[in-house]
């Protein structure tokens, strides 16, 4: 019974498709009808005028000429905050800080993250961990001087 009513559904919208298709198909005859008609409205009054003149080709814009970039010997040094392809200092201490299960220093932090193979180009990496720690009090919650805990 259901079958049937699936099969009556689908041969309705069949019937559906064939039938706006149908109806674009005449109106777009209608449509292709006023247009040759207009267009040779067009094409007769061109011939009262006379010769067609021929219209020159448009030049091409000229732009101001810009020499090639010269390729530097050293690589430019990168923004103070780049971040370096790899895991993020935050997600490198959450996951410490799970698998410890207990507060960790900003020292220990920093030396699990940077063995896990974290790279920085600051000096001092213990105060992008520093930072990391201090602008997201939502994850992480200080217990002691430079000690913290993971609050998810």
């Amino acid at each position: 019974m259901t079958q049937d009513k699936d099969g009556m559904r689908k041969l309705t919208k069949e019937i559906g498709a064939v039938i706006e298709r149908n109806l674009r198909a005449e109106i777009l005859h209608e449509r292709k009808t006023m247009l040759e008609a207009e267009l040779a409205k067009v094409r007769a009054e061109l011939g009262q005028l006379g010769q067609p003149r021929k219209i020159a080709a448009r030049r091409p814009i000229r732009r101001a000429w810009k020499p090639a970039p010269v390729a530097r010997a050293t690589p430019k040094p990168g923004p103070r905050g780049r971040r370096l392809p790899g895991n993020s200092a935050h997600s490198l201490i959450i996951q410490a800080l799970k698998r410890a299960k207990r507060p960790m220093t900003i020292k220990e932090l920093t030396k699990t993250i940077l063995r896990k193979g974290w790279k920085t180009e600051r000096k001092e990496p213990s105060k992008t961990v520093d930072a990391a720690l201090r602008n997201n009090p939502e994850d992480f919650r200080r217990t002691a001087p430079s000690t913290f805990e993971l609050i998810r």
